[in-house]
Order: C-alpha cells, then structure tokens, then sequence
C-alpha cells in the first residue's frame, strides 16, 4: 500500500479536498491529512472542515508516494511556509509524485519547480506559471518530471483515472 499525503489550509475547495481524498483511499493509498496547524480546517465555502491529522512539518520526516495540493484560497496561504515548500521538493527528490489541482501551481511555483515544466490550473495562475518561467498546457491532466496537474475539479473525471494509470506506470501503484 502506498502513502499519500494531502495538504489543505483555511479556504479550501471542498470538492478537491474531499473528493481526492476519497478517491486516493479507494487506491489503496493509506492517506493523511497535512496541515501547518493543527486545528479544523474551514471551506472557501464555509459549510465544511477538515481535520488535520499530521503537521507539515512532522510530514518531512516521512517518505511520501503522492503529495496532493488541492486548490481553493488555501495554496496562497500555504505557500508562506518554508515546509510545504520543502515538503514539495523532497517528495520529487525522493522518487514521489506531487499533484497540483487547481490553484495549487502557486505551491509548485512558489517551491521552485515551475521552471522549464509543463504545468497547468485554474486560468487564475496561468500568469504565475508562466512568469516562473513554466509552460502552460490547457489540458485535464499535464505530467512533467513528476509534477501531476489538473485545472480544476471540472477534470475530475479524465484526470483520476488518467492519474491511476500514471501511478501504476511508475510503479507506485500496484496491478
């Protein structure tokens, strides 16, 4: 069984969130919920939460198959922590796959990885990417180097089945 890791903040999309989660522990994927504090978690749209189970920071001692940002208002913030920065860059270092949904390609350009990489998000952070020197495809599921990214949850249904098969293809998941 592989581990995933989902990393959320204050203003969270809910669909991204609790969909990805799911549907990673219908992977096999023994799955965390990663926070930089630990407290519940509120929706952009205010009628859900979400309960850390593990800090950033105490994530970075453990090896991770996937690390999942998902998007909402929630990437702005988490991107002002040096630990979801290097939380981004050692999974890559250590073989793993990061996904990015959504606004989540601020976390990959705010990290450092943006550049030279085919990348893709909300239109909101087109600009972003590009001017971190990455290159925008307008597709639902855009791999590069290990960096998985998907506009939004509109992609859903092409990206996870797109994602899973990737996953497989690596190795990280099995059958």
């Amino acid at each position: 069984m592989g581990k995933a890791l989902l990393v959320t903040y204050d203003f969270f999309d809910e669909i991204e969130v609790y969909y990805s989660y799911y549907r990673l522990r219908e992977m096999g994927f023994e799955t965390r919920i990663a926070s930089v504090e630990m407290r519940s978690m509120k929706s952009k749209g205010g009628c859900m939460s979400v309960e850390p189970e593990i800090l950033v920071s105490d994530a970075l001692d453990e090896r991770w198959d996937l690390v999942v940002f998902p998007g909402g208002y929630a990437p702005d913030k988490l991107r002002r922590y040096g630990e979801v920065l290097e939380l981004a860059r050692d999974t890559l270092r250590g073989g793993g796959v990061v996904v990015s949904i959504c606004h989540a390609a601020w976390i990959i350009v705010s990290a450092g990885l943006a550049q030279g990489r085919k990348l893709t998000g909300s239109r909101g952070v087109w600009d972003d990417v590009r001017n971190a020197g990455g290159i925008v495809v307008d597709e639902p599921f855009v791999e590069d180097g290990g960096v998985v990214s998907t506009r939004t949850y509109r992609d859903f249904p092409k990206f996870w089945p797109k994602l899973e098969g990737y996953l497989k293809e690596k190795g990280i998941l099995k059958g």
